[in-house]
């Protein structure tokens, strides 16, 4: 067991339960938070208006989220930061009989029928790691499309891809016992670059790491690491860790060979490549 993998006793919360009894489901939500409260009552509205496709969290890490609605909310009590509060949510996805865990960044706003796009069955069985295409810089996620989500028209395509951020992710079940959560230790402060540890363990695992284009986020980008920073101390920072945490897990060559396998891109029909 590893230590993203540890029970949830391990772990010293407080839960704000809500008002309605929530009903087990396949996939949780879990949304990392450190203030920027307007941020996540705007996401709240979001998850609120996909229905009932999928129940959520909030991590709230420090301590001052105020509800709007029923949503539940999970206090740690310290700052656990980005990856290691994800690692809380996976925890509590898996332990409560959740098929699927996600965790989500606050500053995303999501397309309709969000949730049906990234559990589509038609998605490829040995998916591990699943995301929405988004209109940021990663190009294995990136969309030609740059609008509005609430605008976005689902494609039925799908890539394979060899790593993809964590802005938006979702792991199986059976992905993470195999392969486990989020490095908390290894990526600095702000864990850039576990999202793209895990990615290549879910793959060493033999699970698939896949980008659906039926479901898309706008992400307004690392509001909360910043509201507290300079755009140029943040990034310097998560670059240096980032270079050093890849170095001492994977060595230049092997990262180098994990990170150029091409990316795919496949219909959702009937799975053949398109180009």
């Amino acid at each position: 067991m590893t230590q993203s993998q540890q029970p949830i006793a391990d772990q010293t919360v407080s839960q704000q339960q809500p008002a309605r009894s929530r009903v087990a489901g396949k996939l949780l939500v879990a949304v990392p938070v450190y203030g920027q409260v307007a941020y996540t009552h705007a996401l709240v509205a979001d998850l609120s208006a996909q229905g009932r496709d999928a129940d959520f969290v909030i991590i709230d890490n420090k301590g001052d989220y105020v509800r709007i609605a029923d949503e539940r909310v999970v206090t740690p009590g310290r700052n656990l930061g980005w990856a290691e509060g994800s690692n809380l949510g996976f925890r509590l996805a898996f332990s409560e009989g959740y098929e699927y865990a996600m965790t989500l960044n606050n500053d995303t706003r999501l397309s309709p029928q969000f949730f049906d796009g990234l559990l589509d069955s038609r998605l490829p069985e040995d998916a591990g790691v699943i995301v929405p295409a988004y209109d940021d810089v990663n190009p294995h996620q990136k969309s030609a499309y740059t609008g509005p989500a609430a605008s976005y028209e689902p494609i039925d395509i799908y890539r394979k891809a060899p790593f993809v951020d964590g802005t938006a992710l979702v792991i199986t079940r059976d992905a993470w016992v195999r392969a486990g959560g989020l490095d908390a230790r290894t990526f600095g402060k702000f864990a850039w670059g576990a999202d793209m540890d895990l990615c290549f363990r879910v793959g060493r695992a033999g699970f698939g790491v896949y980008v659906t284009e039926r479901s898309y986020i706008n992400h307004l980008g690392q509001k909360t690491a910043r509201a507290n920073r300079s755009r140029l101390s943040y990034e310097g920072q998560s670059w240096l860790a980032w270079a050093r945490g890849i170095r001492r897990t994977y060595g230049q060559r092997e990262w180098s060979t994990l990170a150029k396998v091409p990316v795919t891109k496949h219909s959702l029909v009937d799975h053949s490549a398109v180009e």
